[in-house]
């Protein structure tokens, strides 16, 4: 039987048994026929289990350096903030990440999942632009926001491979993946601010899990751009995709 529609968000939260945002019913109906929407599960339960083992990982030190240690006062922004604070490494350039300040925690969470890619992660997928087309409008649909399939093949450097709808917190997050010349993944991030006071940030250069990273905010939605070590790619393509107001 042909997959029936039902958007990464309605399966993500299925996944999470949110109720509210998932028809549960018809998804286990479905699912009784349905191999191919089974399949599109699969992927997704295996995307969120490796994103939940990375971040498990990435609080280990925290955890084991509390043990060894005395209590002492712990910053505002929480455990989440402070473990990732142990990945950062120092920032590159103007406009470089001010270690001091405050991490977001899906920042954390999408560099730890992204540290486990490598040059076999992507290396097998070859779309057509009519599937590509296809997915961008699937994603599209589940974050708000439009993608033009030129804006991410604009880049001489990279080659756009694929979309894919993971989730934070209950709010859908968008991974947009690239591959460099030599298979080095690259990862464009877009999660809705949960901030409607949020101001445009301009883009802030640091390394998270050791990868060159870009960080910045435009309307209601903020971005990450990670992967590999060539921090002068990573700049000029976080630059790029905001002036595009991707």
């Amino acid at each position: 039987m042909q997959d029936r529609h039902f958007s990464d968000e309605e399966l993500v939260a299925f996944l999470d048994g949110e109720e509210d945002y998932a028809p549960v019913d018809a998804i286990r109906e479905a699912l009784r026929t349905d191999s191919a929407l089974a399949a599109r599960l699969d992927a997704l339960k295996l995307d969120m289990d490796a994103l939940a083992d990375s971040f498990d990982l990435l609080q280990a030190p925290e955890l084991e350096l509390e043990a060894m240690t005395p209590a002492a006062p712990r910053r505002a922004w929480g455990a989440l903030a402070v473990a990732a604070s142990l990945a950062l490494a120092i920032g590159f350039g103007a406009g470089s990440w001010n270690a001091s300040k405050p991490l977001e925690g899906w920042v954390a969470y999408v560099a730890a999942y992204q540290a486990l890619y490598t040059h076999a992660t992507l290396d097998h997928i070859a779309q057509t632009p009519e599937q590509h087309a296809a997915e961008l409008d699937r994603v599209s649909s589940v974050i708000g926001k439009d993608f033009a399939l030129e804006q991410l093949t604009a880049f001489p450097e990279v080659d756009y491979k694929r979309a894919q709808v993971l989730a934070f917190e209950g709010r859908p997050l968008v991974q947009l993946a690239f591959a460099s010349k030599t298979g080095v993944p690259i990862a464009l991030c877009i999660i809705r601010s949960d901030d409607p006071e949020m101001a445009a940030g301009l883009v802030e250069t640091m390394r998270l899990e050791g990868l060159s990273s870009a960080v910045w905010s435009h309307g209601d939605y903020e971005y990450l751009l990670i992967g590999g070590t060539e921090d002068g790619l990573i700049k000029r393509m976080g630059q790029a995709f905001q002036s595009m107001e991707i």
